[in-house]
C-alpha cells in the first residue's frame, strides 16, 4: 500500500496520466515518449516547480544559458500546446497597456513591448534596474528617483524616466539642482551666477566653473578673486600623469570659462612630465575631476 501511496505521488505524464520515470538525469514516459530534464539550459528545476508547469502553469522567470554561445538569458518555463514537451517563454503580458496603441505591453527577461511594436523599455536602463512596478509608475506620470550611470563618463547621476513625447518609449528627467544667488554676475552676459552642489553655472548657461578642479577646491571667494583677476595659486594634480603642479585659473578667452596659468616655477618637473601639464592646461580647465 506504501508502495502504490508513493506512485500516486510521483510526477506524471501529461499525455496519458502515469507516472515518469526517473533515470537521473531526465523524467520520462515510455509509452508516450514525453520526457523533461531535470537541469534545462544550466538551470536545475526542482520538482515542485516542474508539477505545476506539467500541470499547464507558467514558472517564474529563471535564468538560463545557452548551451551553443553561453549567453546568459531569462525566461519562463511553460508546456507545450501540444504537451510533448517543455518550452521557454519569452514574452508575457505584464498586465499594462501600450500608451501610444492601447494594446499589451509584453515582459521578457530583458524588457517590455508592445505586442504592435509601438513601445519599449529595457529593463536595464543606464544602470538603473526597471521594474515592472516602476513602468507602472513612469507611465502614470510618477517614477521614482533613480541612480543612473553616464553612458559615456561613467559618472552616476540621479533623474525620472517619464513617457516620451512620441509615447513609444521612456526618456531622462533630471533632478533639479538646488541653487543658490551667489552675487556674483556672469563675466560673459552680466546674469546671475548661480552655485550648485557641483558647481557656478550662470542662470543663462553663459558660464561654467566646476568646485572640484583637477585635484582644486574652488571655494565661492575664490572664483570672485578669479574674475578680479587675483585668484590664488593652488595645488593641482595632472589629468594625465597624475603629478601635482601649481597653478592659477583664469578667465578664458570666451569669457565661459576659466583656464589654467601655470607657476613660473615647475619645481624640477621633467619634460615629459611638462608635457602632461601642457596637456592638461588651456581651453576647458574649468572641467571636474
Amino acid at each position: 500500500m506504501a508502495e502504490e501511496k508513493q506512485e500516486e505521488q510521483g510526477l506524471k505524464c501529461p499525455i496519458c496520466g502515469k507516472k515518469l520515470d526517473d533515470n537521473f538525469f531526465e523524467y520520462h514516459c515510455d509509452d508516450c515518449g514525453f520526457k523533461v530534464h531535470h537541469v534545462i539550459s544550466g538551470t536545475k528545476i526542482e520538482d515542485d516547480e516542474l508539477e505545476k508547469i506539467l500541470a499547464g502553469e507558467v514558472s517564474p522567470v529563471h535564468e538560463f544559458t545557452s548551451p551553443k554561445t553561453g549567453n546568459v538569458f531569462k525566461a519562463k518555463l511553460t508546456l507545450s500546446a501540444n504537451k510533448r514537451e517543455v518550452k521557454f517563454v519569452f514574452d508575457w503580458d505584464s498586465g499594462l497597456k501600450c500608451p501610444k496603441c492601447g494594446k499589451k505591453i509584453l515582459e521578457s527577461g530583458r524588457g517590455f513591448s508592445c505586442e504592435g511594436g509601438d513601445f519599449k523599455c529595457w529593463k536595464n536602463t543606464r544602470g538603473a534596474e526597471i521594474s515592472r512596478e516602476e513602468l507602472k509608475k513612469a507611465l502614470e506620470g510618477q517614477s521614482d528617483e533613480l541612480d543612473f550611470v553616464g553612458k559615456g563618463s561613467g559618472k552616476p547621476y540621479k533623474g525620472r524616466l517619464v513617457l516620451n513625447e512620441a509615447k513609444d518609449g521612456l526618456e531622462f528627467k533630471f533632478a533639479e539642482r538646488k541653487s543658490e544667488d551667489t552675487g556674483l554676475k556672469c563675466p560673459h552676459c552680466g546674469k546671475k551666477i548661480l552655485e550648485t552642489d557641483k558647481g557656478f553655472f550662470c542662470e543663462d548657461r553663459d558660464f561654467k566653473c566646476w568646485k572640484s578642479t583637477r585635484g582644486a577646491e574652488i571655494s565661492r571667494e575664490e572664483l570672485q578673486k578669479i574674475l578680479e583677476g587675483q585668484g590664488d595659486e593652488l595645488d593641482f594634480v595632472g589629468k594625465s600623469s597624475g603629478k601635482p603642479y601649481k597653478g592659477r585659473l583664469v578667465l578664458n578667452e570666451a569669457k565661459d570659462g576659466l583656464d589654467f596659468e601655470f607657476a613660473d616655477k615647475k619645481d624640477g618637473l621633467s619634460g615629459s612630465e611638462l608635457t602632461d601639464i601642457a596637456r592638461d592646461g588651456g581651453s576647458g580647465a574649468g572641467e571636474g575631476q
